[in-house]
Order: structure tokens, then C-alpha cells, then sequence
């Protein structure tokens, strides 16, 4: 039987529809390069009026920003926060155009700067970087490092004292970036993505703010609620395969502060639709739809107005 090709939905699909019926993902994908297409799609019920993407990307094609800001327009998005990537990934906005959209468009997005607790001169990148008024840093465990390594301490005692916040890879690493990973000569490794290797920096830091990104994914997702729960300076997004991760929490009824927890696109600005279907379906399916305004909104604005200004 077919299955939905939309990798954070793979549910079986009649091979009679034109889209999938759970996420709305197109059997013809060159439907997704059309607008009118993406921003005509059936209303999502039970979405709050206001919107906090927490996790996004901006892909490096022509009229990127643009469609961005339509679809967020369309979802009543009123801000999101966008992740940076290292230099050598050229398929995504990096460090130096984020910081040029922060300059254009600050008003609809928060920016993460990407750093590597094992670059040279970290702590005074680090300075700059606070000076310069950013405060989120995107950091990437599966490019090699433990984040409980003593060798990164001063990082994150750096971290700590310029009141920047954490924002982590946690989860398996889709194997669809071999490709990428082999051009860049830089091949990931999904072991360092268990938000478990973060619980002594967390205890060592306390004023550090760490976000668990996808939220364990449907690899660690109980050892990230245990993370968000346990820890006041821990919290976790459900980007990307943390759809997964809200999906089994809930079934399992999981005790985890949701308080602490909100949403992200992390995929192109055509899948916007996609997901929070897949999200609203997750809360509807286990009954949860009261989490809606605190995932999709309240947490997030929470998050940010004490941490992100």
C-alpha cells in the first residue's frame, strides 16, 4: 500500500487521492511550487488567532523571504524564531543572512547565530555576539561533540554568563542529508543527539537556558520530557520529527510540563499546512486540543519575553 511521501507523516494512502487526508501533503509534489496551491489549502481547525513559529529555517531559493512572510501571514504567524546553520550547509540561510533579515525584518523574526563549543576563541565570539543584541545560539551535537564533555564547560559557563540561550539538535538525523554530508566532507552522528548527554550541563549551568529541539524525536522523546520536566532551565520544541515525540507522549500520557514546550515549522514555507495539521491531529486524535494556545502561542511568547529581548 502507498504511503504519504511527506517524511513526518508516512501514513498509509489510497492510491485513488490526489493528497493525503491526515496532512494534506500532495501525491503530485510539484503542487507545492505553486502558491495558490499552498495558500489555498482547507482551513486548520482549532488553530489559535495568533501563531509562534519557534523553530524555523529559511531554504536558499529564489523568493524565499517572500513566500516566508505570505504563508506566515496566512497562518496568522506573528514571529519565528530561525535557525542557523553552519557555513558549509549552502542549501540554508547561515549566520551572515540571518543577521541581515534581523536588520530588515526584526519585527517578524528572531535569529539563532550557529557556534561549536570547540571553535577557536569561542568566548570572545560569544561576546560579540551578545553585544550585538542575538541571544539565541543554534548548536549542532551531531557534528562530533559530547555536550557533557568538561572540554565544553567554558563554553556553556560562557553561555551562562551572557544569558544566551541553547538551542540544541536532539533526535535521530534524517538520513536524507547523506548527500549534503558528502559534498561538505562533514558526515553527522545521530549518538550525540540524546538530550540526556545535556542533564549535567544543565545541573553544572543553571542559569543556562537549553531548548531541546524536536523534543527527542521518536528516538529520545522520554528522556527529552524528563529533560524539560525535571530541569527549571530546560525546555523543548516539536519541530520536524518532534511531531513524533507529541504524538507518542500523548498516547503514552506522559507526565511532562507542557508549560515548557512549543512548536516549530523547521521545513520549507510550503509545508507550513502540513504540520500543524499533523500537530492539531496529534492533540485532537488524544484529545488535547486544550494545549493548543500554550504550544502554538503562550508558551512560546513567554519564552521569549523573558529570555529573547
Amino acid at each position: 500500500m502507498p504511503q504519504c511521501a511527506y517524511l513526518y507523516c508516512r501514513r498509509p494512502l489510497d492510491s485513488t487521492v490526489s493528497s493525503c487526508p491526515a496532512c494534506g501533503f500532495p501525491r503530485d509534489q510539484a503542487q507545492l511550487k505553486d502558491p495558490r496551491f499552498v495558500l489555498g489549502a482547507m482551513p486548520i481547525e482549532g488553530l489559535p488567532a495568533d501563531l509562534l513559529d519557534m523553530h524555523q529555517i529559511i531554504p536558499a531559493f529564489d523568493g524565499v523571504l517572500d513566500l516566508q512572510l505570505k504563508v506566515m501571514e496566512h497562518f496568522g504567524i506573528r514571529r519565528a524564531l530561525l535557525q542557523s546553520v553552519p557555513d558549509q550547509v549552502p542549501s540554508l540561510w547561515g549566520n551572515r543572512r540571518l543577521r541581515e533579515l534581523a536588520a530588515s525584518h526584526g519585527d517578524r523574526f528572531w535569529i539563532s547565530q550557529f557556534a561549536d563549543p570547540r571553535m577557536k576563541n569561542a568566548d570572545a565570539a560569544l561576546a560579540q555576539l551578545a553585544d550585538a543584541g542575538v541571544r539565541v545560539i543554534k548548536l549542532l551535537p551531531v557534528l562530533g561533540f559530547r555536550p557533557d564533555d568538561p572540554a565544553c564547560d567554558a563554553f556553556w559557563a560562557a553561555m551562562q554568563e551572557r544569558g544566551l540561550v541553547a538551542m540544541v539538535h536532539t533526535g535521530f538525523i534524517t538520513a536524507r542529508h547523506k548527500e549534503e554530508e558528502a559534498r561538505a566532507g562533514v558526515f553527522l552522528n545521530s549518538r550525540y543527539a540524546n538530550p540526556l548527554f545535556f542533564d549535567q550541563p544543565a545541573r553544572k549551568f543553571p542559569q543556562l537556558r537549553i531548548i531541546l529541539c524536536h523534543l527527542g524525536g521518536p528516538t529520545w522523546y522520554e528522556e527529552a520530557a524528563q529533560m524539560v520536566t525535571e530541569h527549571d532551565n530546560v525546555w523543548g520544541d516539536l519541530s520536524g520529527f518532534g511531531v513524533f515525540a507529541l504524538e507518542r507522549l500523548l498516547k503514552m500520557g506522559a507526565a511532562i510540563d507542557w508549560s515548557k514546550v512549543f512548536w516549530g515549522n523547521d521545513s520549507v514555507p510550503q509545508a507550513y499546512g502540513v504540520n500543524l495539521r499533523l500537530f492539531m491531529n496529534a492533540l485532537r486524535d488524544n484529545g488535547r486540543e486544550a494545549l493548543a494556545p500554550g504550544l502554538l502561542h503562550d508558551n512560546g511568547q513567554r519564552f521569549a519575553d523573558q529570555f529573547m529581548t
